[in-house]
């Protein structure tokens, strides 16, 4: 950024009193080469409230970390789930603000998400990539399948379900029971969210990762996949087991077809075939009709926790 733009930001987070409100939490793993340029950029920004949770690098991360004023914490537990285990014990903001020490993540970005803090459980940066050797093609692939996945079995309207950065009210955190270790905690970040809370979403930039890949598109984007899926089993059983009633439309359709296609050329009708149809077709739409049932049932759940939330914040205030 200008160093003009550098300066009102500054200014502005200062005003915001931003070191007070949120912990800027950087899960690392060997990113030597990318740390220094994470802390370096939100010091430029005036923010000191960082605390690094290493997973027990073997180069020189915290070294370098702690040579430039960060806290530094080492993780219990596996992945990435067990650094945000070990962070929230660690935060004593109101804020958590997550983002990865690789440097793909702009902290000029945090602005946007203090302009909705107050009125949300989470915050996902949703990455815009500045240029084509940010996210290949096959990563904005993967990551929209993920991220459709998700919106279908949660019941959200997400873009980027596995973006790095995001924002967290520390109390909604520590509600949390985590149960991943890889990449995924993201997703089981956001499942569990949109199940008690309120989730939204900011446009972030993104750049291309100083250092050496971790994430394999293929290998990960699978797991990924798998989690969602075992998320939504738990966290939104009925669309979930709707949606997989409601694939019995596809046997239906197929039955139906081929009895009209006999029908059409030797002008025989197997009743028999037909009434499987019928039974597939009906027990398929009680599926759906269970699926937006439980999506009504939901929407209202979350309109009176937020009318009790506002209530007790009443009380409060």
């Amino acid at each position: 950024m200008m160093g003009v733009e550098v300066k009102g930001l500054k200014d502005r987070l200062k005003a915001l009193d931003v070191n007070r409100l949120v912990t800027v939490v950087i899960p690392t793993l060997n990113e030597e080469q990318g740390i220094a340029k994470v802390i370096e950029e939100l010091h430029s920004l005036g923010i000191t409230n960082i605390l690094v949770v290493d997973g027990y690098s073997s180069d020189r991360t915290v070294d370098v970390a702690r040579s430039l004023g960060a806290r530094v914490i080492y993780q219990h537990g596996k992945g990435k789930t067990g650094a945000l285990k070990a962070a929230v014990e660690h935060v004593s903001t109101p804020y958590m603000l997550v983002m990865d020490g690789d440097y793909t993540y702009d902290a000029s970005s945090i602005e946007r998400f203090l302009q909705h803090m107050d009125n949300y459980d989470e915050i996902i940066g949703a990455r815009v990539p500045v240029d084509d050797a940010s996210m290949s093609r096959l990563h904005k692939f993967g990551n929209a399948v993920i991220t459709k996945v998700f919106n279908l079995l949660m019941n959200t309207n997400l873009s980027d379900v596995c973006s790095g950065m995001y924002m967290l009210k520390t109390d909604t955190m520590r509600e949390i029971d985590l149960n991943t270790s890889g990449f995924d905690v993201e997703a089981e970040i956001a499942a569990q969210i949109a199940s008690i809370g309120n989730i939204t979403e900011v446009p972030i930039n993104y750049r291309a990762r100083v250092g050496r890949q971790k994430l394999s598109t293929w290998k990960h984007g699978f797991r990924i996949i798998t989690s969602i899926f075992n998320l939504a089993k738990v966290h939104n059983p009925g669309a979930f087991y709707s949606l997989l009633v409601s694939l019995l439309l596809i046997p239906a359709g197929i039955i139906f077809f081929n009895s009209f296609v006999e029908m059409m050329y030797t002008g025989k009708f197997s009743s028999n075939w037909f009434l499987v149809g019928v039974a597939l077709l009906l027990v398929a739409i009680q599926g759906m009709s269970i699926g937006v049932l439980s999506l009504v049932v939901k929407r209202s759940q979350m309109r009176l926790i937020r009318m009790m939330k506002r209530q007790i914040g009443k009380v409060y205030t």
